[in-house]
Parts: C-alpha cells; structure tokens; sequence
C-alpha cells in the first residue's frame, strides 16, 4: 500500500467517524459528494479552475479576529484567497508586500544588505559567526523580523493618513454595513470591521533556509557559518563550495516534509510573524492579518534576490505562496500533512497553496482518478488546510508552450490565487511554473524535472 492510498483510506475513515455537528457549528450546510465532484471534474477538464477553500477552517480564521459567527460565515475571498466577511470588512488586504529573504540576509550579515553593497540597513545583531547554537541565530533572524516589520507597519499607517487626507470613498462607503450608520468614512474606520493585509513573500525558502542553518551549521556540523556565509556571498562560485551547495539543495531539511526541524521552524516562523503583526492596530482601529500569497512577485523578486542558505542561487525564482520550493517535498501526502499542520488561525489573510498534477492519460481509469483527487482535496482539508489549488500539466508541455507560444495560446494557468494566459506571463513566472514539483496522482510521488531543463538561460 503506498502512501496515497493510505490517506484516502484515512480520509475515508475520517469521514465515517466525523460529528456532523463540528460542521454544523460553522456552516448551516455541508456540501454533498456530488458538488465535491462536479468541482474536481471542472478543474481537470480546464486544468487550472477553479480553486479549493475549507468553509470550517476559514470560518473559524475569520471569527478568531473578532468577527461574528453569523458575520464570518457570510465570508468572501477578495483578490487572490484573502479573507473578509462581505460589506462589512473593509480590507486593505495588500496594504504590506514582505519579503522575508531580506530579514535573512540582515540576520546572516549583523544587519547589513549584502545586495546592496554592504550597507548598514536593520540593527546590529551580533556576528553570526560566533553564534553556538540555532536557537542564537533564530533571535537575531526574529529581532531583524520585528524591526522590518514595525518599519512595514509604520509607513502604512502613514500612507493611511495622507490617504484619509487626499482620498476619502463616499461611494464605496454606502456599499459597507457601517459608515451611513455611524456617519463615518471607510478610509476613517467606519466599517464594521477595518482590517490590513501583510502578504509573505519567499517563506518556503527562508523556512528552507532556516532549517539547512539548523541542521548543516549545529547540528550536523558541515560547514560554519564563516563558510555557509561566505558561499552565500559569493553565490557557491567558488569550486570548493559546489559540494556544500549541493548538500544543502538537495540534503537539507525541507519545508513540505514531516521532519520535526521543519515543522518546528514553519510554525515558530508563522506565530512570530502573527504575533508582531497582530500586537499593532491600524489607522482605521483594525488588526493586520498576515497571509501566505504572492500573485506574480515571488517571481519579480526572486529575480532580485541574492543567493539563500537552502542553496539557492542568485537570482532564481522564489516558490509561490505556501507551496514547497521545487523538488523540495517528494511524497504529496506528506507535504499535505505538514501543511495543513500549521495554525490557520495564525493566518488570517489566508494561503495559496499551488499543486501540480500529472494530466490524466485517457486509459479507462478516468473515474477512479477523479475519485481519487476529491479525496485527496478532503482527506487535506479534514487535517485543517484552508486553500488549494492546481495546474493538471506536466514539465514537457510548459516548457513547450514557452518555447512555442504561438501553438498554446488559450493554455490557462493558475499562478497563485488567480489564473492567467501562459503566453502573457513574464519569462521569470515561465519558469516557476515549469519549475514548480509534479506529482503523479496515483503514486503520490513527485516526477523529476527533466535534466535538460536549465533557468541559467533566463538569469
């Protein structure tokens, strides 16, 4: 029996024991098998829409950052997955775009901004180098966290001001439950509910980072950090550093696998993250709600940053949303579990979570694979996943269709919380997207990316 047949064994037996009423609690109504399938076939057949969400856990998100039960359950998703109780939550969902490879890089370098030559950015907080343990490097990586974070928070409040000043909404004010009542603008907290949005950018591959520190530098010993962070410096150039960053690419731990050391790292980095952000209130009185998605600039910034202790190098595209870096989780069941292992509630803006599936080969076995992937998207969502979506396309004909757009032209991907044309992506998103890990439905396992591809053309 191989894994992913036990999850569908464990999902269906899941399902026979559950109490009705836990959904009952939540939602008036539980949708039947058949809605579940009708969704499933839709997406097979288009190959990228529509998307996954979880009523129970989205819910219970939504009502742990004060909303009513009856309010949270009359929930939207506004742009990509966020979270907002419709006309009565005004949420500045993209008020802040973080990209968490800048507070590694400030944590690795006492504070300086390798990237833009050396100079003095964050707080000093020690040379890393002489750190004796992970849990040292950790409080610089949260001390750096908080500081650029509270730096986030404070330019958007005060963009929030100069808005109130500049740009007041009457109209949309008249469509929210609250401003005619209170006789408030929306831009002044007259909603209901006044939340802003902190998107996370590159948390695959800082979790990834984290943990290669953790298991190469202290635990298993295989470099210093002198060593690891000169490789980084020098983007693993040097012929002596081709080995360490091959260990780390391909044998440290990994974001998407159940290795206690990753789930460890993820959670700790989710809760910080939630409790800086949640400890601050916003312009309008309303909390910032951090969330996992970042539509296309996982790729833009990629492109910017320098190279990561996981061994990635410079330059290269990040991994989209929530969604293991490439290759990095070789077994779907596992990746599900470690997943949906971390506290929805501490992710409030929501997630988007992109898997890739091989397409279905026409051989008689069309019903047991649509079966197959329903319960897969429910076994996921029983264990407290919030969101999924997917592209049903394989490495061959991604690269195809960009090497040949003119024989793809209506080909519709899902990029991250929305679905485009592939032929009007930019070449970075191109490649994350051929990049991103297959999987083989039935198996459970992840397909090799093909050897002959290489990004190096497009760096």
């Amino acid at each position: 029996m191989n894994d992913l047949t036990y999850l569908f064994l464990k999902t269906t037996e899941l399902m026979r024991l559950r109490d009705p009423s836990v959904n009952a609690r939540y939602h008036p109504e539980v949708n039947t098998m058949q809605y579940r399938q009708r969704v499933a076939e839709v997406i097979l057949k288009t190959k990228a829409i529509p998307a996954f969400h979880n009523d129970i856990t989205d819910i219970q998100t939504v009502v742990n950052q004060g909303v009513s039960l009856e309010h949270a359950r009359d929930y939207a998703i506004v742009g990509c997955v966020e979270l907002a109780s419709t006309g009565r939550d005004y949420v500045s969902s993209s008020s802040i775009m973080f990209n968490l490879s800048s507070v590694l890089e400030l944590a690795l370098f006492d504070g300086k901004k390798m990237t833009m030559g050396g100079e003095q950015i964050g707080p000093q907080t020690g040379d890393p180098r002489q750190f004796t343990s992970f849990g040292q490097f950790y409080q610089a990586f949260k001390t750096q966290l908080t500081w650029l974070l509270e730096n986030a928070v404070d330019l958007n409040e005060k963009m929030g001001l100069i808005h109130q000043e500049i740009a007041p909404t009457p109209l949309l004010s008249a469509f929210f439950e609250g401003p005619l009542e209170q006789g408030r603008d929306l831009i002044y907290g007259g909603a209901l509910y006044n939340s802003s949005g902190a998107s996370f950018l590159a948390f695959p591959d800082v979790c990834d980072s984290l943990n290669a520190i953790e298991q190469a530098v202290f635990t298993e010993k295989k470099c210093s950090m002198e060593e690891l962070a000169e490789a980084i410096r020098q983007n693993f150039a040097d012929p002596a550093q081709v080995t360490l960053q091959a260990y780390l690419k391909n044998k440290s731990v990994k974001f998407g696998t159940e290795n206690p050391i990753a789930l460890k790292n993820s959670q700790l980095l989710v809760n910080d993250i939630y409790q800086i952000l949640q400890s601050h209130k916003n312009y309008r009185g309303g909390t910032y709600r951090p969330a996992f998605w970042t539509m296309t600039t996982h790729a833009g910034q990629g492109k910017l940053a320098g190279a990561l202790p996981n061994g990635r190098k410079a330059h290269e595209v990040f991994s989209s949303g929530i969604t293991p870096a490439s290759q990095a989780a070789q077994n779907l069941t596992e990746a599900f579990n470690a997943i949906a292992s971390l506290d929805h509630k501490s992710i409030p803006g929501g997630w988007a979570l992109n898997i890739k599936f091989t397409p279905i080969v026409t051989n008689g076995n069309g019903a047991e694979y649509l079966s197959k992937f329903g319960d897969l998207i429910d076994g996921f969502f029983i264990q407290g996943g919030m969101q999924v979506q997917f592209n049903i396309q394989d490495y061959k004909t991604l690269i195809e269709a960009k090497k040949y757009p003119e024989k793809y032209p209506e080909m519709i991907v899902r990029v991250s919380g929305y679905s485009a044309y592939y032929k009007d992506l930019s070449e970075a998103m191109k490649d994350e997207l051929i990049t991103r890990t297959q999987y083989n439905l039935f198996s459970g396992q992840a397909v090799p990316l093909p050897a002959d591809f290489s990004l190096t053309e497009n760096l």
